[in-house]
């Protein structure tokens, strides 16, 4: 797996670098190149020709539709390449991993609210955006692709499951490792079921979970309806989580543990 020319003393470590080598790319370029290559992805042309979409005259009412029915602004559609499928006018969230391989396109229906359908033979439950979560110490965990996108608008650090607030992927689990976690799934009953099961997955795995509170249930159910009802919900959200610090653990004293009764030496 390693090569050395003692005539031009050219080498490499492994096939990234002899590949940026031969191609003249960075090492960070051939990397995302090989990996995609091994991952079953979705093309970025494909992703690329649905954003151009959505910006053309054509489709201006699909971008009305997002910026003034869901509240998303412009810097955020870009960001996170929002398109439109030409066909059938849905607009299209590319979900995207933590190495930047496309793994699935969503296909939001907006004359039904929140009504989604996956990339065929690509539909695996994912984090929604999962490279932020890598990046992120502290996450709050929303139920819905819109709603992570407004929680984004407002500079929350908010991710949510493809797929519903039942879905879950027990490998993606570890990437909350360590992090500090607030729920914040739509006020009703499936919502309510998804919380707890989010809880019962992240015990033990995130260093906390809290539960958002505060929330108005007459002014709507979840973040987009909050958005237009009840914006001063995002600024209270936002300085509860940049207060937030760890809690102090005290160290053990000498004595008897308060848990087993065995001394301590």
């Amino acid at each position: 797996g390693k090569a050395f020319c003692h005539g031009c003393g050219f080498s490499f470590s492994n096939i990234i670098s002899m590949v940026s080598y031969m191609e003249g790319l960075s090492y960070y370029e051939v990397r995302t190149m090989l990996y995609r290559e091994v991952v079953n992805g979705i093309p970025d042309s494909k992703v690329d020709a649905f954003i151009k979409t959505l910006w053309m005259k054509s489709k201006k009412n699909k971008l009305s539709y997002l910026l003034d029915k869901r509240g998303l602004t412009q810097e955020i559609i870009r960001k996170y390449k929002l398109g439109v499928e030409p066909k059938a006018g849905s607009i299209t969230i590319p979900i995207y991993d933590r190495y930047g391989a496309c793994r699935n396109i969503r296909y939001m229906n907006h004359t039904k609210r929140c009504k989604a359908i996956n990339e065929k033979g690509f539909g695996e439950v994912r984090l929604f955006p999962e490279a932020n979560l890598v990046l992120e110490k502290k996450i709050v965990l929303v139920e819905g692709e819109y709603d992570c996108l407004v929680g984004r608008c407002h500079g929350l650090p908010t991710v949510t499951w493809t797929g519903g607030c039942m879905s879950w992927n027990d490998e993606l689990t570890p990437l909350f490792k360590g992090k500090v976690v607030w729920l914040c799934y739509d006020t009703d009953e499936a919502g309510g079921r998804g919380v707890k099961q989010a809880y019962d997955k992240l015990k033990g795995v995130a260093s906390n979970i809290l539960f958002v509170q505060g929330r108005d249930i007459s002014k709507g159910k979840d973040m987009s309806d909050w958005h237009f009802s009840c914006p001063e919900f995002f600024d209270v959200l936002s300085k509860s989580i940049k207060a937030y610090s760890a809690p102090i653990i005290e160290p053990i004293k000498k004595g008897k543990c308060p848990t087993c009764g065995q001394e301590i030496k």
